[in-house]
């Protein structure tokens, strides 16, 4: 019984930082005033004026529509983005024969998943707002974008399975193993659509754009959700994380009591 209250230790130091986190990601997005374009050109010049070429660095937030001169096209939906996601995941049922504490044997099936395919592609792109547009590097960036398809194709596929430009060679399942179906998603940052982002703008090679902050643990996000909806969900996951480490975290006190008297 004392791996119980230790494993609810375990969870709890977890989630305390897990919910640190999150508070931290709520203060640099609360932190960070907006930037426009036009206003971090004129600070870069101003800072190049002053001590010179690309001793420019600022922590920024920019929002505004994406542009991209040279747009990819996201394999499924045939979207035009300047980032998009795509995986493919087999459901399946299996057979299986299992043997319980007291010796017993049981068979029964079960359903679970696999992953057969993921792909992620990324290219630099713009932040276009009322004053102009600012260049953003995504290399880095955990994008959260939109979700542009979501499908699940029912049975086996046969050999390959294609969607739009998709095409994929499908093996062989497992013995005792059956296709329900596979499930088709695909996330983009569209070309057109509003976008937040929050990292380092700097000049490299003469040319400013938010980029990956140098530092180590800088914050970068990228995100087709707005500041409000950032901001809010961080804050909340923060608490919730918090009030459940503390939580578990009393449960483990009271269980270590309850054993070492004895009762459990």
């Amino acid at each position: 019984m004392i791996f119980i209250p230790i494993g609810l230790v375990a969870v709890s130091v977890i989630l305390f930082f897990i919910g640190r986190s999150q508070g931290r990601k709520a203060l640099d997005i609360a932190s960070t005033e907006t930037s426009t374009a036009a206003s971090l050109a004129l600070g870069a010049s101003d800072v190049a004026g002053e001590i010179g070429a690309g001793s420019f660095t600022k922590v920024a937030e920019v929002k505004g529509t994406v542009e991209c001169a040279s747009p990819l096209t996201s394999e499924m939906s045939g979207t035009a983005c300047a980032w998009y996601r795509s995986t493919v995941v087999r459901e399946y049922e299996e057979s299986y024969t299992e043997r319980d504490s007291d010796g017993k044997t049981r068979s029964g099936t079960r359903r679970g998943s696999e992953t057969v395919s993921s792909n992620e592609r990324r290219v630099p792109f713009l932040v276009r707002d009322e004053t102009g547009a600012t260049e953003v590097d995504p290399e880095g960036a955990p994008v959260d974008g939109q979700r542009v398809l979501s499908k699940f194709e029912q049975g086996d596929r046969g050999s390959a399975i294609s969607i739009g430009a998709f095409r994929m060679s499908i093996g062989a399942m497992g013995s005792g193993r059956r296709t329900i179906g596979y499930k088709l998603e695909e996330w983009a940052l569209p070309v057109g659509a509003r976008v937040y982002v929050l990292g380092e703008a700097r000049v490299d090679g003469g040319r400013l754009r938010v980029a990956k902050p140098a530092a180590k643990g800088g914050r970068f996000i990228i995100s087709v959700k707005s500041e409000d909806q950032l901001l809010g969900s961080a804050k909340t996951g923060s608490r919730v994380m918090t009030v459940i480490s503390a939580v578990s975290a009393a449960v483990a006190v009271i269980l270590f009591v309850l054993v070492l008297v004895g009762v459990l």
